[in-house]
């Protein structure tokens, strides 16, 4: 629990009145709280939670409950609107979330699972059981309802995804320009 703290600390600016920072150490602790084994230690810091979830709500706007699984370094870019994820929702490591972002179901119980490296523009909505690759972007006030591929950015309402070209297949600077075939007169 530690660990991440001090990282998330560091991603978001090191300062102790970043919002953004108040909201993934209430998450956290959250987290650390579930998984107590003795039944009296469990049940006051459920209840410490609960107080200090209310409390972190009221004021980040971020409504993020500890039984999301967030994997490290996630950031949230701005705590200045909403940010709403559903509780089973999966999100893996080196996320950028910006703020008035839901993430959560669409008339089902299936629920997003978003892979590493991901950027989230502000007023994305990612609704149902799709599945976000590593590397995607999703593009502000976009709406995704089907998977979005690794590597690509989604786009629109509802979104649609482009393949975006990975640094592994751009040319080198110090690599001669690629010649074209020479076709036989």
């Amino acid at each position: 629990m530690f660990e991440n703290i001090r990282e998330d600390y560091e991603v978001h600016g090191r300062s102790l009145k970043n919002r953004a920072f108040w909201a993934m150490l209430t998450y956290r602790y959250g987290r650390w709280s579930l998984a107590q084994r003795v039944g009296f230690l469990r049940w006051i810091t459920g209840k410490l939670y609960g107080l200090l979830y209310l409390l972190c709500e009221i004021l980040t706007g971020v409504h993020m409950p500890r039984e999301v699984t967030i994997g490290r370094r996630f950031h949230i870019v701005h705590a200045d609107g909403s940010l709403s994820i559903h509780p089973d929702t999966v999100i893996g490591d080196r996320v950028g979330v910006m703020h008035n972002v839901t993430i959560g179901t669409n008339m089902s119980d299936a629920v997003p699972v978003i892979g590493n490296d991901v950027f989230i523009g502000v007023g994305a909505a990612i609704l149902g059981g799709v599945k976000i690759g590593d590397g995607a972007r999703i593009a502000a006030n976009s709406l995704v309802i089907t998977d979005v591929p690794p590597h690509s950015v989604a786009m629109g309402v509802p979104a649609r995804s482009m393949k975006i070209r990975s640094e592994a297949s751009a040319p080198k600077p110090d690599s001669p320009p690629a010649k074209a075939p020479v076709s036989p007169p």
